[in-house]
């Protein structure tokens, strides 16, 4: 049975009570014996009459003169139902036990697998990497010690692995060279990374590192080769590896983006060259020199006519650099000390892969460009870092400075 609430004003017997005004009150019985208060009230957000059911009346009047409280301050929403307030009351509960905090090793590895693998390019995942199996040797469980935790994790303990780092190696290959501080702070730049996230995630107040300075990375002189060094280099480096060598030196492309490339990426008409940039996220097209063009249409040609005594076409989302086992690119180190003992240029320190994309831009700069063209060539996200190329031309940078005089008039 439900009613509304009616009572006599004192004094006055038989007289009803002025109604509320904000809502209304009813009572209601049940079989049980149990009485519940009902407040009910028109809702202006959502339009519709909304009510909520006490234990006492005393509480049922509370609820509505706060909402007429809110209703007056232009403060009012909507009341959570008996559910939505469980539901708060148990994340509450949850939230407010403590997490099992996981160690830095695991998370990290979590991390790199299942967020960045989907994100990053592939040479910062290989940074991320090599710095993954350094953390482990550190720590993870070494010397009867438990692999550390996130909140363990301290700006000392920072300091420490730094030093530890400078005497340890974990490159799978290579020369056994010191480490140097540019490794040292591309693991700094990726341990900070993983605390980030772990502050997302909810496992850290805040980033222990956050704000610590790197390491002061000294640097080098830029290897290039001369024009001579160049011409010698096409002339006799090994004959799968020509195609790709002379497209590095005359566009300048880094290694990644042309070991990814395909036939599909060259329009031969307009003679121009599609590159993924991966390292800044984005596309652009080159300029095809005539050497270029020549080059990979003997190449396409060659091609061809292999895959045509097979049987087969040439696809057009099929590499276009393959090794001479017949597979896409991966690693060019070996063919490249080869083209250099060839060349005579085995002896000279500091010369790799990339010491082509330097010897294209200087050559540029050298030959009257400008260094804005030179940046959308390279395509480096900063003027800054093309600038470096300039800052290299050093002959005619002296031949400037020794033609100032300064006399005295007579």
């Amino acid at each position: 049975m439900v009613r509304p609430i009616e009572k006599s004003a004192p004094g006055t017997p038989g007289r009803a009570k002025r109604r509320r005004r904000f809502g209304r009150i009813t009572l209601r019985k049940w079989p049980s014996g149990r009485r519940t208060w009902r407040a009910a009230w028109v809702c202006q957000v959502e339009r519709r009459k909304l009510s909520r059911s006490f234990d006492s009346e005393k509480e049922a009047k509370d609820f509505l003169a706060e909402l007429e409280r809110r209703v007056i301050a232009r403060a009012y929403e909507v009341p959570p139902t008996i559910q939505q307030e469980e539901e708060r009351h148990v994340e509450s509960v949850v939230a407010a036990q403590p997490r099992e905090v996981p160690t830095f090793v695991a998370y990290a590895e979590d991390v790199i697998e299942r967020r960045f693998d989907k994100v990053l390019s592939e040479g910062a995942m290989g940074v991320q990497r090599a710095a993954l199996r350094a953390w482990k040797e550190f720590f993870g469980p070494r010397a009867g010690r438990r692999a550390l935790r996130l909140d363990e994790i301290t700006p000392a303990m920072l300091l420490d692995y730094r030093a530890w780092r400078t005497s340890h190696r974990n490159s799978l290959g290579g020369p056994a060279k010191p480490i140097s501080p540019r490794t040292i702070n591309a693991d700094h730049a990726a341990m900070c990374r993983i605390l980030n996230e772990a502050v997302l995630d909810g496992h850290l107040a805040k980033n222990p590192i956050a704000g610590m300075k790197k390491l002061r990375e000294v640097r080098r002189q830029r290897r290039y080769l001369t024009k001579e060094e160049l011409g010698a280099l096409i002339a006799k480096c090994p004959e799968h590896f020509r195609p790709f060598l002379v497209t590095a030196a005359y566009t300048g492309a880094r290694k990644g983006e042309l070991t990814r490339l395909r036939w599909s990426d060259l329009d031969f008409e307009s003679g121009k060259i599609a590159l993924y940039r991966p390292k800044v996220g984005n596309a652009d097209w080159i300029d095809m020199h005539p050497a270029v063009e020549a080059e990979l249409q003997r190449l396409r040609a060659s091609r061809e006519t292999t895959l045509r005594r097979e049987g087969k076409k040439l696809a057009s989302e099929e590499h276009v650099f393959l090794s001479r086992h017949g597979t896409p690119f991966v690693e060019i180190r070996r063919s490249w000390v080869l083209a250099l003992k060839a060349a005579g240029l085995d002896g000279r320190e500091g010369l790799t892969p990339h010491s082509l994309r330097h010897s294209f831009a200087t050559h540029y700069l050298q030959n009257g460009g400008a260094v804005t063209d030179l940046q959308q060539q390279l395509g480096h996200a900063e003027l800054a870092t093309t600038q470096i190329y300039a800052s290299a031309l050093s002959a005619r940078r002296r031949a400037t400075v020794m033609a100032l005089e300064f006399t005295a008039a007579n």
